[in-house]
């Protein structure tokens, strides 16, 4: 990839989080208080300096296309905006105007996004890839498996997971599976 194109796709990332962003803010101050969101002062600022990630990684993954930590602070940034904003979507499909189809299926998404799995895979990564973007030897390979499949796993679990949806509390997880492990079983 050359260095014009990386510089085009790390920026348009970037400019795809800041538009995410903005509908997020615009969807936030629509839905009425919701009591385990934090105030809209503070989801401002979390909101705000979630820019920092895929700013970092344009910045980075324009001047270094082949070092994939710029292209992991892009991700992590789409992600996490891309979080923000399905539940804001959420909130204001489920509460404000439920005309608007699918807010429980994107409040199931806002939840697998929002799972712990994705930041510690990122940040396992980062310690692992850090500072030329290469692993350190062959060696190293293992825990990077490990780390994916883990990561993996853990999402996998908690997408399936029966109940209330922990991203938000009055939705019933639409793709939870009951099983012997969940204590549901199968009745006949």
């Amino acid at each position: 990839m050359s260095h014009r194109t990386a510089a085009w796709l790390a920026w348009s990332l970037c400019a795809v989080c800041v538009a995410l962003l903005v509908l997020a803010l615009m969807l936030t101050f629509v839905v009425p208080p919701i009591t385990d969101r934090p105030s809209t002062g503070l989801a401002v600022l979390m909101l705000v300096l979630a820019l920092a990630y895929p700013t970092v990684g344009a910045l980075i993954a324009s001047r270094l296309p082949s070092n994939p930590i710029g292209w992991m602070f892009c991700g992590f940034g789409l992600f996490y905006v891309a979080q923000r904003f399905t539940e804001a979507y959420a909130d204001y499909a489920l509460l404000v105007n439920l005309a608007l189809p699918g807010g429980e299926y994107v409040a199931w998404f806002s939840t697998a996004v929002a799972s712990g799995s994705l930041p510690v895979l990122v940040s396992v990564f980062l310690m692992l890839l850090f500072p030329n973007g290469h692993l350190l030897s062959r060696r190293w390979r293992l825990v990077a498996w490990t780390a994916i499949l883990g990561a993996a796993f853990g999402a996998l679990g908690d997408a399936l997971y029966p109940g209330h949806l922990p991203t938000h509390t009055y939705v019933e997880n639409p793709f939870g599976v009951l099983g012997i492990i969940s204590g549901g079983g199968f009745t006949t």
